[in-house]
This record gives C-alpha cells, structure tokens and sequence, in this order.
C-alpha cells in the first residue's frame, strides 16, 4: 500500500436516518483496522432529511473515523429546502457550504448548489459559486493540482442501466450548467479530478472512473464514491458496502476500492489498482 499521508479516503451517500445500522457499523469497523489517511472526503447526503437529529447521527459517526472528517452538501442535506446550505455549514463547521480542504499534497475544493432545487436544474452551481471556484483555483499554492468536490457528478461521466441505476445523464443527477463548468475547468490545468457522488453507482459502473472532456481538448479525471447507504435505485441490505482509497502521487492518482462488508480490496475489471495519469 502507498504512503497513507497522501491518501483521500473517498466515501460515498451515507443517509444518517435512513441508512441501516449494520452498514455503516461495518465501515467504521473496518476503517478503524487501517491505517489513518490524510483525510475522509464524505462526498454529501450524510443525512437523509437534513433533519437535527440526523445531523447528530452523521457528527458522531464521522467523528468516529481515524482521522480527520469531512462532509459535502448533498441534495438529501437540504431536502426540500429544510435549512439552507449557510445552516447546513454551521451544523457541521464548515466556513461555508463551498469551502475548501488544504492538504500538503492538493486542494480540495467543495462546491454545492444554493439550496433543494427542481429537478431541471437540481446541481446548478450559481455564478457566484462558479466565480468563487476558479478564483480558488487560481490561487492554490505553487499552482497545486486540485480536485472539486461536487455531490453531482459531470455530465455523462458514471452510467448503467437506467431501468435499475441512477445515471449522470438523468436530468437531476449531474452538475450544472455543463458546458460552463467544462470551459472553466479547461482554462485551469492544476484542476485535476473532479470527486462525485449522488447516484448510487456500483463499482462497475461504467464510467465510474472515466475522464470527461473538456474544450481545448483537454480532459479531466471524474471519479464517482458510489454510496453506503446502498446501491441503485433500491437500496437492498446486501448492497456491498464500498468506498474508495485514492492516493495522491506526483502526475498520477493511484485508486484502491474496499469493500468494507468482507473487509477485502476488490478487484475491478482485472484491476485492485487503477492508476490514472494526470
């Protein structure tokens, strides 16, 4: 296994409040047997109704895991426009809800929209929060490679069958607006992956690990977290309970995929581990 201070423990849906027990035992559990990473990256939908007493639920179970902890504003998270994302911030202390993670290896930006949008536009990040992106971009140290952390995914990047999986192509089930989200990431090379969750994806989704294009001709790594709380559009108790291990290494991401229920790392298309180039 590679250096864990420059690993990003990426972990998918959660759904404090409606996830079962058994499942997220199972992850702390085995979590606690390996090393501690730089950080968990809790890609959003900690909770399941953005209700206080999930937040609890979510706060204690975060603050459980070896090492520091971090969430993004998932949909569930202001369901229906409960609170607002500034309220849904403060419950878990963050500065915002866009703010940003500084490691000594790369900066992680999370972005998230203004608050329970319709579905046409559910993942719309506004031109304040688009504005707000680059400039952070911009301004990373040393021109340090970035990752945006983003509950929906790009456009057409994780798919399956729509009949038993949510896909990025599905209206409400990417980030929006596409092509300026594109244009933006393609004027700032140090944007490196673009981190997801949202869709309950299994690990053999397609598309799960795919590099979306970008103008100029450029492309950027999107990786999808799958999900704890289950996989596809049922959630079933035998739903394997996976997140991902990625390792942070000059040009290139190194990829690792637990399956916490067995306490084993997979193997995914003849791979347990995927290397992208950056």
């Amino acid at each position: 296994m590679a250096n864990w201070s420059r690993i990003v423990h990426g972990i998918g849906d959660l759904h404090a409040g409606g996830v079962k027990r058994p499942r997220v035992a199972a992850l702390l559990e085995d979590a606690e047997k390996l090393s501690t990473p730089a950080v968990h990256l809790q890609i959003g939908d900690s909770t399941e109704r953005g209700r206080p007493e999930e937040d609890v639920l979510a706060r204690r179970w975060l603050g459980r895991l070896p090492g520091p902890a971090h969430t993004i504003l998932g949909n569930h998270d202001v369901m229906h426009n409960i609170r607002t994302p500034v309220q849904w911030a403060k419950a878990y202390g963050n500065p915002a809800p866009n703010y940003l993670i500084d490691l000594p290896f790369v900066r992680i930006i999370a972005v998230a929209p203004d608050g329970d949008l319709p579905p046409e536009r559910s993942g719309t990040l506004s031109s304040a929060t688009l504005a707000w992106l680059e400039q952070r971009l911009r301004r990373a140290p040393g021109r340090r490679d970035c990752w945006i952390a983003c509950h929906w995914p790009l456009y057409r990047t994780v798919m399956g069958d729509h009949r038993k999986l949510f896909t990025s192509a599905m209206r409400h089930f990417h980030a929006k607006p596409d092509g300026q989200i594109r244009a933006l990431l393609a004027r700032n090379p140090n944007a490196k992956a673009w981190i997801s969750g949202h869709t309950h994806s299994p690990l053999e989704a397609p598309g799960l690990i795919t590099r979306a294009k970008l103008p100029a001709g450029r492309t950027i790594l999107s990786i999808n977290l799958s999900a704890i709380a289950g996989v596809g559009k049922v959630r079933e108790q035998q739903d394997p309970i996976c997140s991902l291990y990625l390792t942070h290494l000059p040009g290139k991401i190194e990829i690792r995929f637990r399956d916490h229920g067995v306490r084993e790392w997979k193997t995914i298309r003849g791979n347990r581990v995927q290397t992208v180039r950056l």
